[in-house]
């Protein structure tokens, strides 16, 4: 069980500027690479990380961006 709890960890983001850990949010966006344009209504959801750390140049900025799924 102690290995699951390491992989668990390695998920968490930093920031690159300072260091502290990001916080994240769920976004649905259109699909960039569906055909069909926005009549399909598919759209891809993401996992938004950004910091939180009001004293950091990066306060509140997207940092990094991964898929989870498209629904």
């Amino acid at each position: 069980m102690g290995e699951e709890g390491a992989i668990v960890a390695a998920d968490v983001k930093t920031c690159i500027n300072c260091g502290r850990p990001l916080a994240d949010r769920v976004e649905e966006g259109q699909s960039p690479g569906s055909t069909g344009g926005s009549s399909t209504g598919e759209c891809d959801t993401y996992r938004v990380w950004f910091c939180v750390n009001p004293d950091c140049v990066m306060y509140n900025n997207d940092l990094y961006k991964e898929q989870l799924g498209q629904s």
